[in-house]
């Protein structure tokens, strides 16, 4: 019945064990993706230009191992509606930059119920583990929406529902459109034999603050773990404290504290550290440091390093280091390296080149191992991307047409190097987020803030010429739209 848990333990040991190789890259602790996920989430918006705009999303994506001329994964992705795809800059070290198996509930373990690919059908082909090295179907999940693009419905099923427990999952949001309570379910032939319920709680602020999971045992709902959030005058997470108990079989003995993140962020409200704390059975102990670097206004990394405590030294080790190349604000070359503890230096493990199409989205990744002495002449694995197009007919909401709050200035116009932006004080004292979209629909930048009644916009970053300034608050809702000539 603890499976669930005993799995987040062992991918955290597996973590550890990865990092030890210099010849592959390490497994990231799932909440250090999730906090990055955030992050960007926080700092930079989907696109979401005015009705019309020709708008695309990611529909199937191949990897292919040239060294065999054949393809080792494959996804098939089909939407309904207005629903999109998002892609992440911050985790380039997967063939997915798109994270598309996004589980249905936010917990410790860093999940969401607003996934960045929201798709009705995902499919899936790989080499299968348990059929090595066959290629063949794997795995298939189907999601359901409600109104607000909240996950409410999931489902995963394997080919191989032997060896692997299909899952289902449905949840609940409240009036502020936060989940509210979650449930899981392992299916045996279709028949749920365990399940879990996720209960969340947030402050006046709408911040998570709690979530405690109950597993049914014995026909009695049991608590099996709790985590608990806080949070910095910004609304970062800067506190993460996962408790439960791994020994007890009873349900009945007290959670105690089994792993802790502390956070920092930049004042970008970028995330800058994570320190990861774990229990060795008696008592908490440094386990993991990653750090990120950025490069900058933009929202996603440019460097991460990773060290990992020495416990029987009590000295901190490297462990991984990704660095990425700009192009046109966007990663171009994105490196892997490993510490050799015997050089005492940093060695290649591989790097990946990525080409963009119009819409900023990536159309190919080409991916180079290192060989102990130089990268390969010619890519190991390529991956391509392919997209569909739909015109974006954003729904009707409370605001009128114009979109035009009266009491929004802005100024000058035309711009040089700086606008200013006069709020009222309904809107001053919230995060906002401030984004420009040129001619072509294209958002050229972004920007995340706590608004002030006056507020000071950089502009000398963008090319003359015409553009349209957004205002949003921290739940979407446009709440002004500026037509600003830049000269």
């Amino acid at each position: 019945m603890r499976k669930v848990y005993t799995l987040l333990f062992i991918l955290f040991c597996t973590q550890s064990l990865l990092a030890q190789s210099t010849q592959k890259r390490p497994a990231p602790s799932p909440v250090v993706s999730a906090l990055l996920r955030m992050n960007e989430a926080r700092n930079t918006l989907a696109a979401k230009p005015t009705a019309g705009v020709l708008m695309q999303r990611v529909v199937a994506q191949s990897t292919r191992d040239n060294s065999t001329g054949s393809l080792s994964d494959s996804v098939k992705l089909k939407y309904s509606g207005q629903r999109g795809s998002t892609y992440d800059y911050n985790m380039m070290m997967y063939p997915y930059n798109y994270p598309y198996s996004t589980s249905p509930m936010f917990n410790y373990a860093g999940v969401f119920t607003s996934p960045q690919v929201k798709y009705d059908t995902y499919t899936h082909w790989t080499i299968n583990p348990f059929t090595m090295p066959a290629f063949g179907l794997y795995e298939g999940y189907y999601a359901s929406y409600d109104t607000n693009s909240n996950l409410t419905n999931f489902k995963k099923l394997y080919v191989d529902s032997t060896l692997n427990d299909n899952m289902s999952y449905v949840n609940q949001f409240n009036a502020a459109k936060n989940i509210s309570k979650g449930f899981t379910f392992n299916l045996n032939a279709g028949v749920a034999d365990s399940a879990f319920i996720q209960h969340f709680q947030y402050d006046a602020s709408n911040r998570l603050v709690k979530d405690s999971t109950y597993e049914i045992h014995l026909g009695v709902w049991r608590i099996v773990s709790r985590t608990l959030y806080s949070y910095d005058a910004s609304g970062n997470v800067t506190l993460i404290d996962h408790y439960s108990n791994q020994t007890d079989t009873s349900f009945l003995l007290p959670l105690t504290q089994q792993l802790k993140y502390t956070n920092t962020y930049d004042a970008s409200n970028r995330l800058t550290t994570v320190l990861t704390t774990m229990t060795n059975g008696t008592v908490m102990g440094d386990y993991v440091k990653d750090t990120f670097t950025y490069s900058g206004t933009l929202t996603f990394h440019n460097s991460w390093k990773q060290i990992q405590m020495d416990l029987i030294h009590g000295t901190w080790w490297p462990q991984y280091y990704m660095q990425k190349t700009l192009s046109a604000g966007k990663p171009d070359t994105v490196y892997h390296r490993g510490w050799d503890s015997i050089a005492n230096a940093w060695v290649p493990i591989s790097k990946d080149i990525v080409s963009y199409n119009s819409y900023s989205n990536p159309d190919t990744i080409y991916n180079y191992e290192y060989n102990w002495t130089s990268y390969s002449t010619s890519p190991n694995y390529t991956t391509v991307y392919y997209y569909d197009t739909f015109t974006y007919n954003p729904p009707t909401t409370s605001i009128s047409n114009n979109i035009a709050h009266p009491d929004v200035h802005v100024f000058p116009n035309p711009a040089t190097d700086n606008i200013a932006i006069e709020l009222p004080n309904d809107l001053a004292d919230q995060h906002i987020n401030i984004y420009f979209v040129n001619v072509s629909g294209q958002i050229v930048t972004k920007q995340s803030l706590l608004a002030a009644r006056s507020l000071n916009i950089p502009t000398s970053h963008l090319i003359n010429g015409s553009y349209w300034m957004f205002i949003e608050n921290d739940k979407g809702q446009l709440l002004h739209r500026h037509h600003l000539v830049k000269y």
